[in-house]
């Protein structure tokens, strides 16, 4: 079961949600796991006037009103006493590292677009 451990405005408007996921797998040892999520709405690139972009009906034909970004991190065989320490190393990495990527202006759209492009490939599979 997930536990929200954290919720981060980002400068694009987007909110990063991240979850402990963490389960105990034998005795005193953990599968430590640490989940990372935006829920973007497909409108938002719908302001965006590019001819290169598929047209938003289309997009959201393919992918639906909302694109789910989600990222997992996880370290096994932790042991009890370890687990939160190493939980925070995780959290305290991932944003770090992942944050100035997330928070770019661009994001969104360039998300949504890969994401149209590899549903539509798989689709045509």
């Amino acid at each position: 079961m997930e536990q929200l451990i954290k919720s981060i405005p980002l400068d694009n408007g987007q909110v990063l949600n991240i979850y402990d996921a963490s389960k105990k797998i034998a005795g005193d040892r953990w599968r430590v796991n640490l989940v990372a999520r935006i829920l973007i709405s497909v409108d938002e690139i719908s302001l965006e006037n590019n001819a290169a972009m598929p047209p938003i009906d289309e997009i959201k034909h393919i992918l639906g009103d909302t694109v789910e970004y989600e990222t997992k991190k996880e370290r096994n065989f932790i042991d009890d006493k370890e687990k939160q320490t190493v939980l925070n190393d995780l959290l305290d990495t991932f944003i770090k590292y992942s944050s100035p990527y997330l928070s770019h202006p661009k994001f969104t759209k360039r998300f949504i677009i890969k994401e149209y492009h590899d549903r539509k490939n798989r689709i045509r599979r």
